[in-house]
Formats: structure tokens, C-alpha cells, sequence
């Protein structure tokens, strides 16, 4: 079975993604954890002289406390992949921290426990999500053990897992359905992924009381009904239900039993009928009436019809980062090259497309319509969901580039990057300017001659070089299989098969966008160049720029030209992803299920 090499075995190199890294790392860096830590202090009876942070971690706030655990996870990380012995302390500061803000009882969060009395009680009055918040915080203290070391990061969060179960255990069936049902719109209820963080508890302790914990989370009226192939996506809100697939996976590779795994591939199979092209979900529900529901709600509507959903608040970016988490799993029990190609998709137009490239923070919703702009977190004043899984997501960007399998490693993306491969003592170097150009050298680096089987994907190839010389290969269930005994030195030149083509919104007859290989181009200003157009033109009217950087550009005789970038380099323009096509062409436009499976 494929696995991901350790962050740490990982070096990013390239302009893109290391550099958004690095923004966000040093965000992590430099950020006051007095300020992080003020609302955990107060809620202890412990002085605080900080200044409170604002948005979703101000003093009034009832999901106060959620960034906290994203920012351990991402601090724990970067510490582990760099071995930066200063975030390793600001993450064992944050843990003395809570060590001290921690009740006797093993509570422990930023705000008190009648929250979740009132949650029991009345299951949604003046409460916001409050096992969502635990659930950071747990994944936090668990990160911190696995990544640090931090033996009392674990024993806080064995201690808040345990007073957790004693409060499940007092609850009736009835009780504990209502209060983790969350099938209303906006669920205020919504409890993340805690359960996924409980099973990694038990692996690490052994204690079946929080195996069984983490069972209350698999709800069946979602798993039960997709493991009966039912699909009953449509109005649920995305981002609740994600981490519940993510749970199920993680509960199926513990015990083996078939319903948890037939339950997320069934899940995938109805999420790709609600899927961008950006390989990403979530838009407003279905049942969408004015005062009910935002439209720029969160939620996924009926199957294969997207045409009504851009709005502007579209595709979220936690979406993203969970739904990452979901292929990747896919792509490990069946190794499927199509998986991997949607990994690529989210990865570039999605992952980090989320990110700003001057403060490394997260936008929450992706736009994807037309003469849109993207909004992202600010500093200190704003701290969405989606701020603390953007610098999460940061924090572990390097994973899924490159996988390893015995004596085989796979090449995934095309992102400079250095691979230390530990098993064989053998690195291997990638240079490429992917996709500003279409060529990826390999260099191995070796102190003996060694024997391994590269794959790549032969859906990304058009041709290889074996240190200089044409490499005549065979492809074999979408890979090709490089098979031979590597010396110091050697190289593997790959070229880029890249070519534009459109994808179409799903339920729309003739809205599509444009994409350059797996890269989502976003064309540049107000005005609809694309409108006027039909759909067999796109490869001659969009003509490649000259630029070091990819583009392309469309010009009419009025209003001069325009040009289209991949989506991910826009940072502040208006921009359109999804544009109208005239005339109507739609059995020749591709379907993202036509790149996925």
C-alpha cells in the first residue's frame, strides 16, 4: 500500500508552495501566544492583560478556542518537518498553558461548561458548535504528542476525551441523537471531526473506552444511510459531514469492517456530483429560502446540479483541506491514478488557491463565478474556520507529492521538491518550473547503486529521458513503470503532456471553465471575453503568452485583450473562473467526472 513519506523527509523548493508556506509559517512564528491563550486563561479565573483577539476568537464568541488547536496542529507540524527548535518551545508553552487552564475533571477549552449544559438541554439555544472547538483542541494536544513528543499534551487530551465520555454516558439515546444530528441548515450542533482525533487516541493508548467514544460520532442517519447506498447529501451542510466520512475511514482501517469503507466510497461517488472544478464542494442548500439560509451558505444541493450555486460563497476552503484528506485515503486502498488526479486538482485549485501569498492566510469560500474577488482572513480580527485549516493546511502542504511503497516511489505532482528516502538512503531532487513550463528533471542522489521502480502518471507524460536518452515506455493501468538499478547522478527527464480544454458546471448547458492540464486558468478583469465564443475556438483564441509565467490571452477588435492565469496567482484582481459559452456545445465540454472517478 502507498503511503506519504514523512513531512520531514519532504523540502519544498518551488515559488509557489514553498514560499505560501513560508508566509504562513512565519505568521505562526512571530503570533503572541498571550494573545492566543487570553480567552483559555480567563475561562480558568487566571489573570490576562492581553489584547483579545477579534472575529471568531473575541471574548464574546462562543467558538472561541478553535484556532487555538489548528494553530497547535500547524506549530507541532512545522516544528516536526523543519526541526525548528523555536516553534518546537511556542508549542510546549501553549501545552504548560492549557496544562494550567485544565479542571480537575480534565475539562479544557476557552469557554465554560454550561455551554454544553445548554447544548444537552435544549440541543441548539445561544450555543455554537461546541464539540467542533473540542475537537480542535484535542487534535491539537494529539498533534503535539505525535509530531513533539509532548507527554502532557497527551495526558490533557486523554483527560478532556474522558470527561467527554462521562458526559455521553449520563445522556440517553434520544438525547445524545439530538444533540449530534445535524441535519438542520447551519447546524449549530456541528461537531467536526472528533471522532477521527478519538480513534487516534485509541491507537496511541489503547483504552477502549475512548474507541467506543469516538463510536458516538459515526452517526447513522449519515453513514448508515450512505453504507445503504443512499445518497443523502443534498441540503447537509458540507463541512460537518466531510470529517464524519474522514471518521469512518479512519474506523474501517482499524477494525476492517466493510460498512465504514463502502460508506465513504459511496460518499465520494455522490460528492462528485456536486463538485467544482476546482476539485472542491459546498454552495448554498437546495431548500434555500431568504431568512431560512445564507446563499452563501455552506451547504451541498441536489446531485449534478451546480448550475444555480455562484453565488460567491462557494466552495469552501475547509472543504478543500478535509476533502484532500478523503482522496488521499481512496487512492490507498485501490491506488487508482484517477484518485491522484483529483489530489493534483485540489492540491493547485483549491489547497493553494485558499491562500494569500502576502500574509499566507486562508480565504473562507473560493468564488468561482464571474467578476468576483477573493476576500482573505485578516491578521488578528477575523479567525473563520477556514483561518485555522489554512495555516494547518500550510503547515503539511508537501504531503501527497510524493509516495512510497517498498521498492517503489511515486511521483505525483510536478512541484520542486526533495525527496529523502530513508528505506533505500537514497534522495531525489525535482526541478521544475511546473507550470509556467512543461519540463521536470529528477536527480537521484546516492552513495551506492540502487534498485527501485519510479512511477509516474501517464496521464501527466508525453515523453522521458533516461539521462539523456529517450526512455521508450509502456503504460500499465494509467502509470508508467520505471524499473532499474539508479546510480549517483542519474537523471529522469520528464516532459509535461499540457494542453488547454473546458470543463463544464454541472446542470449547466453552457456555463465551463478553462483549465491548462490540471491547472484552473482564471481570466483576468470585468468583461465576459468567453461569452461570444464557442467552445471549439477556446484553443485558438487563447494564445499562450511569452511570459516566464503561465498565461494566456483572448483579444477582441474593441476592448484590446485580456488575460487568463491559473486561478491560484490571483491575489487581489477581479477575476472569472465559469464563463458562458455561445453557441451551445455542451456534449463536447468535459465533465469533472470525466477527469475523476
Amino acid at each position: 500500500m502507498f503511503e506519504n513519506f514523512n513531512l520531514d523527509k519532504i523540502k519544498l523548493s518551488d515559488k509557489y508552495f514553498s514560499v505560501r508556506r513560508e508566509t504562513a509559517k512565519k505568521y505562526v512564528n512571530d503570533f503572541d501566544i498571550n494573545r492566543l491563550m487570553h480567552t483559555f486563561r480567563k475561562n480558568a479565573g487566571i489573570e490576562s492583560l492581553a489584547e483579545p483577539l477579534g472575529g471568531w476568537e473575541s471574548e464574546e464568541c462562543n467558538l472561541r478556542g478553535h484556532f487555538v488547536g489548528h494553530f497547535l496542529s500547524a506549530c507541532s507540524k512545522f516544528a516536526f518537518s523543519d526541526n525548528d527548535d523555536c516553534l518546537k518551545t511556542k508549542a510546549d508553552n501553549i501545552v504548560k498553558i492549557m496544562a494550567e487552564c485544565a479542571s480537575e475533571n480534565g475539562y479544557l477549552s476557552a469557554f465554560g461548561e454550561e455551554m454544553l449544559d445548554i447544548l444537552e438541554t435544549e440541543e441548539d439555544r445561544g450555543v455554537w458548535a461546541p464539540y467542533y472547538t473540542l475537537h480542535k483542541i484535542l487534535q491539537g494536544l494529539v498533534d503535539c504528542y505525535l509530531f513533539l513528543n509532548n507527554k502532557t499534551a497527551l495526558s490533557l487530551a486523554v483527560n478532556l476525551a474522558h470527561y467527554i465520555r462521562r458526559r455521553f454516558e449520563r445522556l440517553s439515546y434520544w438525547k445524545t441523537d439530538g444533540i449530534l444530528r445535524c441535519t438542520r441548515v447551519n447546524p449549530v450542533n456541528e461537531f467536526g471531526g472528533i471522532g477521527d482525533v478519538l480513534y487516534s487516541l485509541y491507537e496511541i493508548t489503547g483504552d477502549r473506552k475512548i474507541f467506543d467514544l469516538a463510536d458516538i460520532f459515526n452517526r447513522d442517519y449519515f453513514i448508515g444511510n450512505l453504507a445503504a447506498d443512499r445518497d443523502v447529501l443534498e441540503d447537509l451542510h458540507a463541512n460537518t459531514h466531510l470529517p464524519m466520512v474522514i471518521s469512518a475511514i479512519h474506523r474501517f482501517n482499524l477494525t476492517g469492517e466493510y460498512k465504514y469503507k463502502h460508506a465513504a466510497q459511496n460518499f465520494y461517488k455522490y460528492l462528485l456530483g456536486r463538485t467544482f472544478v476546482n476539485g472542491n464542494s459546498s454552495s448554498k442548500a437546495t431548500s434555500f429560502k431568504k431568512g431560512e439560509v445564507s446563499e452563501k451558505s455552506e451547504h451541498w444541493g441536489a446531485h449534478n446540479h451546480l448550475e444555480n450555486s455562484l453565488t460567491g460563497g462557494e466552495s469552501e476552503s475547509c472543504c478543500a483541506h478535509n476533502t484532500e484528506k478523503i482522496v488521499q485515503q481512496l487512492f490507498a486502498w485501490t491506488e487508482d491514478e484517477r484518485f491522484l488526479e483529483h489530489l493534483e486538482i485540489l492540491k493547485y485549485n483549491a489547497v493553494l488557491n485558499s491562500t494569500s501569498t502576502v500574509t499566507g492566510l486562508s480565504q473562507y469560500q473560493q468564488p468561482m463565478g464571474t467578476g468576483v474577488k477573493k476576500n482573505f482572513s485578516g491578521l488578528f480580527d477575523t479567525f473563520w474556520c477556514c483561518t485555522g485549516t489554512g495555516i494547518e493546511a500550510m503547515s503539511e502542504i508537501q504531503k501527497n507529492i510524493w509516495f512510497k511503497d517498498k521498492d517503489t516511489l511515486l511521483l505525483n505532482m510536478f512541484i520542486a521538491s526533495t525527496v529523502q528516502w530513508d528505506e533505500k538512503n537514497v534522495k531525489i531532487v525535482q526541478n521544475t518550473a511546473y507550470p509556467d513550463n512543461t519540463v521536470s528533471v529528477l536527480t537521484v542522489s546516492t552513495s551506492n547503486p540502487v534498485s527501485f521502480t519510479l512511477m509516474l502518471r501517464k496521464s501527466q507524460v508525453k515523453s522521458v529521458k533516461i539521462n539523456g536518452k529517450s526512455f521508450n515506455f509502456i503504460a500499465d493501468n494509467g502509470y508508467i513503470y520505471i524499473k532499474r538499478i539508479f546510480n549517483n547522478n542519474d537523471t529522469i527527464e520528464i516532459e509535461i503532456d499540457s494542453s488547454l480544454h473546458l470543463i463544464q458546471l454541472k446542470g449547466s448547458e453552457n456555463k465551463a471553465a478553462v483549465m491548462y492540464d490540471r491547472i484552473l486558468l482564471a481570466q483576468l478583469g470585468q468583461k465576459p471575453y468567453l461569452d461570444a465564443i464557442d467552445c471549439d475556438n477556446v484553443n485558438q483564441r487563447l494564445i499562450k503568452a511569452g511570459s516566464p509565467l503561465l498565461s494566456f490571452k483572448i483579444c477582441d477588435n474593441e476592448d484590446g485583450c485580456t488575460e487568463f492565469i491559473p486561478l491560484f496567482r490571483v491575489e487581489d484582481e477581479i477575476y472569472s473562473v465559469y464563463h458562458s459559452f455561445s453557441p451551445l456545445f455542451p456534449s463536447r465540454f468535459q465533465s469533472t467526472e470525466d477527469l475523476l472517478p
